[in-house]
This record gives C-alpha cells, sequence and structure tokens, in this order.
C-alpha cells in the first residue's frame, strides 16, 4: 500500500508540473501573440497617420510632397475632395502588390482607405481606417480603426481615442483576433512639427482577443507602451496579459530602439526577441 501511495502521490506531481509547464507555454503564446499584432496593427495607424497628416498640412493638395522622409519612390496617393474646404473627405493610400519597404524597413502590400469627418484639428474630428488586401511583412491585415480627436490633454500633447478591430491572418495562415480600445498621446514631435514620421507616442488602454492556438485572452496596459511612428515596435511600458486567471508580464524595456523584451510569469523572467 505504501508503494502504491507513493506511486500515486508521483504520479499526481508529475501530471501537475506537466500541466504547470503547459499552462506556461501556452500564456507565453498568448502574450507573445499579442505582442506582434500589437506592433502590426499599430503599423496601420502609424503608416496612415504619417501620409494623412502630411496632406493636411498641404491642404490635401500636394500628394508628392507626403514623402518627407527618406522615401526617393512611395504609394500612389489620391484624394477625393482634393482641397482643405470640403468634407467629408476619402484618402486611398496604395502601395501596390509588389512589396513597398517604408523608413521603419516594414514591407507593405494593398491600400489604406482613410474617411476624415472634419479637419484634423478639430475636437471630435474622426479618421476612420479601412484596408484592402493590405499586408505587412506577409501579415495579412484586416479590420476598421477609428481614431477620434480629443483635443488637447492636461499635458497640453494632442490626445486621440483610437478603437480598433483587428482579424491577422499571419505568414503561417495562423489567425489572431483582437479587440482594444486605447489612448494615443503625440508626447513629442522630435523638434519637426512638418515631419511626422519621427513623432513619439504614448499608449494607454485595453485589449481582449483570441490567439492563434483560439485561446481567449485580455490585456491591460500597465505602464504607458512608448513607440514612435519610425521604428516597428513599441520601446517601453509594460502590459499584463491574462488567459482564465493566470497572467503574464511583458516588460518592453528602458526606450532602446530594439526587438528586445522581458517577459514574467509565476515570477520567473526570460528574455523575449520582438517579431513583427
Amino acid at each position: 500500500m505504501l508503494v502504491v501511495s507513493a506511486g500515486i502521490a508521483f504520479f499526481g506531481t508529475s501530471c501537475t508540473n506537466e500541466n504547470n509547464v503547459a499552462t506556461d507555454a501556452s500564456l507565453t503564446t498568448t502574450a507573445t501573440d499579442e505582442a506582434q499584432a500589437a506592433s502590426l496593427s499599430d503599423a496601420v495607424i502609424s503608416e496612415a497617420d504619417v501620409y494623412v497628416n502630411t496632406l493636411a498640412g498641404n491642404g490635401y493638395t500636394g500628394s508628392m510632397a507626403v514623402k518627407g522622409t527618406s522615401d526617393v519612390t512611395g504609394p500612389v496617393i489620391t484624394v477625393n475632395k482634393p482641397d482643405s474646404v470640403n468634407f467629408p473627405k476619402i484618402i486611398t493610400i496604395d502601395f501596390g502588390t509588389t512589396g513597398y519597404v517604408n523608413d521603419r524597413n516594414d514591407t507593405l502590400q494593398g491600400k489604406i482607405i482613410v474617411t476624415i469627418s472634419n479637419k484634423l484639428w478639430k475636437y471630435g474630428a474622426t479618421k476612420t481606417i479601412n484596408l484592402v488586401n493590405f499586408y505587412v511583412n506577409g501579415n495579412n491585415i484586416k479590420g476598421v480603426k477609428t481614431i477620434t480627436n480629443n483635443g488637447l490633454n492636461a499635458a497640453n500633447n494632442p490626445s486621440m481615442t483610437v478603437v480598433a478591430s483587428d482579424t491577422i491572418i499571419r505568414v503561417d495562415k495562423s489567425t489572431i483576433i483582437r479587440n482594444s480600445t486605447r489612448t494615443r498621446e503625440r508626447i513629442s514631435d522630435n523638434g519637426t512639427p512638418k515631419i511626422f514620421r519621427d513623432d513619439k507616442f504614448s499608449i494607454t488602454g485595453s485589449i481582449n482577443g483570441v490567439n492563434a492556438k483560439g485561446v481567449a485572452y485580455t490585456v491591460e496596459i500597465t505602464s504607458p507602451l512608448i513607440e514612435y511612428n519610425n521604428f516597428k515596435f513599441f520601446v517601453q511600458g509594460t502590459v499584463t496579459t491574462t488567459t482564465q486567471t493566470r497572467t503574464a508580464v511583458l516588460d518592453y524595456g528602458d526606450g532602446t530602439l530594439d526587438n528586445k523584451a522581458t517577459l514574467t510569469i509565476n515570477g520567473v523572467t526570460k528574455n523575449i526577441t520582438l517579431r513583427n
């Protein structure tokens, strides 16, 4: 009986350890899937931000001036109402089908279509982003994003509410679905108010979704995420990802422009490499 009891105790311990390992692996997958999805989703917002804001500064009439970076050639841009008076207006940013490499070193294909309700500086003005056969680095991005101007916040910085519904079909054909409501604050224009590619943002808010393995999750941004329009990853901030009752904390670091982060589960921290 002692032998049998010991065997049962060992078997129970073994199963518990194996289940914990499996759960940790699943939680790691969820957190890293969400990090990739967040980066891809924000790549769309950053790209639209650069071109639409530059167009607005030109009265929506000088699309060639949208380059404004190191681009020699760029996407084909059309505006249905090429003036600064008539709204709403629709801006189509067409990156073609062969692959356009931007300043973030992302390869873009397809179209970003932005509908603007009013002059962007007006409180309550919206930008609605739709995508047509759009890809970032071979990942197919679908869904709608609505960006609403909140005016200047207490820090005298431009603030926007971003509501996004994303479906991301990755290169390996797996799918991530996510819905988010976030506040996007421009905290620096890098001393170049007419060049939007180098703007710096702080992002807060929450996300819920389903990862590539079909696991549901929620995310809270527990320390503001920091990003630049011209860099493909968040460089600072923390997010807490929860599946069922277990949590993982992803820390993007100290602001260094790199693809490194740390992931902490149950008090154990490991280094991870970000991807998009």
